[in-house]
């Protein structure tokens, strides 16, 4: 408040050394001893020099007003509202000194009100003309206030998808996958339905497994459960909500629904954390002794990669252990058993570069410390 106070009164003292002298003159012009005419034509230029010098402390103050509005917005961190400043100071200096030249005409004997007539007509001209420049302005508006993306953001909107660069006052211009830069008029943006993956807190894994109808019951039954386990267990995959379900019988394949989220919304992380779980899938598939299934329009020949024999005996036992202990965990986990597999299994897992990279820098720092 301090700042605009001192802005303010250094802006209005060349306006006030103006009203001053037209004052002091005011005061002295008796002495002249001038004619009437010449009086009357004096009078008329001291209160346009007047009204000059009360526009002036107006535009002045809207300057003020201006700059601490964006001092305030970049402060409260909403930078991409800033761009709205500029266009506003200059409609309302624009409104200031159209208001001023009429009240000055007024006082020099023209008739106002024809001219106020006369600028209605042409107003609603220009407004005809300028009524797509209007109505992106109004979109720039909407989507400054409303802020359903941000500069930055990866959003989705007509088919596409890609980042926001720049939000104009005109246009939106968004960088796509393919490098190239889409233009698109605010009015048209702003009616969008706009997708901002940026704003998602997690990201979906929802994968169909398709077996082979081969499959027996219980080696399905034992593969439901493992991908259960595995799901609960892995640090990355957020158990609730999640379910892994025998989904249905498709014409060649037996459809097996995973639905879970993974805890990330970095989408470089979620693809290394999804090859992790699909390569998780892949082993726990082949362990249950069955395979995926084939499209039923492709030939092939089978070199051992269908059913395996001993494992699916071993899974059938399996089932009938987990049945015979009252273990089988159909159609769900008990609490207590998920809680227990939290976080369990290793990611990254053993073996990896990754892994190992943090275990060096672990040890560098302990070693540092000491």
């Amino acid at each position: 408040a301090s700042a605009i106070d001192d802005h303010l009164v250094a802006g209005a003292l060349s306006p006030a050394r103006l009203a001053l002298g037209v004052m002091v003159f005011s005061g002295v012009k008796h002495l002249l001893g001038l004619s009437v005419p010449a009086r009357d034509t004096l009078d008329a230029i001291e209160k346009a020099l007047l009204i000059v010098a009360a526009t002036w402390v107006v535009l002045r103050t809207v300057d003020a007003l201006a700059g601490r509005t964006r001092q305030r917005l970049v402060a409260r961190g909403q930078s991409s509202v800033v761009p709205l400043v500029q266009p506003g100071r200059r409609t309302a200096k624009v409104i200031v000194v159209t208001f001023a030249v009429i009240v000055a005409l007024d006082n020099f004997g023209f008739n106002v009100t024809a001219l106020i007539a006369g600028l209605g007509v042409g107003g609603v001209a220009v407004a005809l003309a300028a009524q797509k420049s209007l109505e992106n302005f109004f979109g720039a508006i909407a989507l400054f206030s409303d802020q359903p993306v941000r500069v930055g953001d990866f959003c989705g909107f007509d088919g596409k998808v890609g980042t926001v660069e720049e939000i104009g006052l005109r246009s939106t211009r968004i960088r796509t996958l393919d490098r190239t830069v889409v233009t698109v008029p605010n009015t048209d943006f702003s009616s969008m339905k706009l997708e901002n993956f940026a704003l998602r807190d997690r990201i979906l894994y929802n994968p169909t497994l398709g077996l082979r109808y081969d499959t027996t019951a219980d080696q399905l039954r034992w593969l439901l459960i493992e991908l259960r386990r595995m799901l609960y267990a892995h640090p990355r995959v957020l158990r609730e909500p999640m379910h892994v379900r025998f989904k249905g019988f498709a014409p060649h394949r037996l459809d097996v629904e995973v639905f879970s989220y993974v805890s990330t919304a970095d989408f470089e992380d979620y693809l290394a954390v999804v090859e992790d779980v699909n390569l998780r899938i892949m082993d726990l598939v082949a362990e249950a002794g069955t395979a995926f299934a084939l499209p039923a329009q492709t030939t092939c020949v089978e070199q051992g990669r269908g059913i395996d024999e001993q494992r699916r005996r071993d899974a059938e036992a399996a089932v009938r252990e987990w049945r015979e202990r009252g273990a089988l965990y159909m159609p769900g986990f008990p609490p207590a058993e998920i809680a227990r597999l939290a976080g369990t299994l290793e990611y990254p897992p053993a073996g990896s570069a990754s892994r190992a990279s943090d275990r060096r820098r672990s040890s560098d720092h302990g070693t540092t410390s000491r």
